[in-house]
């Protein structure tokens, strides 16, 4: 990767963190998926360049903590776009379970009903609350 890429994406990332998390105190999760599900790009490289993105991403969060609970908010919406961008149709989701009497939230995201990017596989326990854009409906016929 040449110095002018890395250094547009360290600060494309940057700026894309800080905007979805300064969005998501003034607009509904729903139209902040909205803007950010630009219709994949045909042709794109795909995962090829998702791994310099989700470093950077992670980097950004690890130095600028969203929550003390996990990042998986911002970081879900921030390559939710960029995933979108390089022509990848993935989806974001958000889901739910007990731990000790409380719920714990997570997000993430999947290509093709895979995890995508998932630094783990925590979010096997999750039941899906929501799922953007929306898996299609198949017909019994």
């Amino acid at each position: 990767m040449s110095k002018v890429r890395k250094y547009r994406l360290v600060a494309g990332t940057g700026l894309v963190v800080l905007g979805v998390r300064m969005a998501l105190r003034f607009v509904s999760l729903r139209r902040l998926l909205r803007w950010l599900s630009c219709r994949p790009a045909s042709g794109g490289e795909g995962q090829l360049v998702m791994g310099d993105t989700v470093y950077y991403v992670d980097r950004w969060l690890a130095l600028f903590p969203y929550n003390p609970k996990g990042n998986c908010f911002p970081r879900a919406l921030t390559l939710f776009l960029f995933a979108r961008r390089a022509g990848l149709p993935v989806q974001f989701n958000c889901g739910v379970m007990k731990v000790h009497q409380q719920l714990e939230g997570h997000a993430w995201l999947t290509l093709d009903g895979h995890e995508f990017l998932e630094p783990s596989s925590y979010w096997q326990a999750f039941t899906v609350t929501l799922s953007f854009p929306p898996p299609p409906v198949v017909s019994s016929d």
